[in-house]
């Protein structure tokens, strides 16, 4: 067996058991899909629906408010580095 390089950083325990614990219940549903197709189209009914319900109150917040949500800005979810970028705070200088 070859040893795995140094710079390979290992997966801390928790990751690894939370791994094999997601393997084993994807491969569970797998062998339920294919064993009884019925339920998977209901649960795939059941998650669209769901799906839509959020998107709608999502899309009926963003109209009564007037302010969207873009999802995929990454930097809405990037946290401010310094007091300047901190909210309120006045903008810094071109570069």
């Amino acid at each position: 067996m070859t040893e795995l390089p140094s710079q390979v950083p290992m997966m801390p325990t928790w990751a690894r058991v939370l791994a094999i614990v997601v393997g084993v219940i994807a491969l569970a549903s797998a062998c339920i899909v294919i064993l009884f197709p019925g339920i998977a189209v209901l649960t795939l009914v059941l998650l669209l629906g769901i799906a839509l319900l959020f998107i709608g109150i999502d899309r009926l917040g963003a109209g009564i408010t007037g302010h969207a949500y873009n999802v995929w800005d990454s930097t809405a979810l990037t946290p401010p580095s310094g007091p300047s970028d901190a909210p309120g705070a006045p903008p810094r200088p071109p570069a």
